[in-house]
């Protein structure tokens, strides 16, 4: 590839990535942080994890 398109590439991307970043700060503090549960999965003892998936199996057996 020649220096030209390489720069002409970076400079899309550099584009992209600006639209990106401004779209960034309209967007909702609550959708920008997504789902916690996982980590709050991880927070829980061992125990309770395994009862917890126990239960989530249970109600996908007599869902399907």
């Amino acid at each position: 590839m020649d220096n030209g398109t390489k720069a002409g590439l970076l400079g899309v991307w550099m584009v992209l990535f600006t639209v990106f970043a401004a779209r960034k700060f309209q967007q909702p503090i609550k959708d920008d942080i997504g789902d916690k549960s996982v980590f709050m999965f991880n927070a829980l003892p061992e125990e309770e994890k395994k009862a917890l998936l126990q239960k989530l199996e249970m109600q996908t057996e007599t869902d399907g």
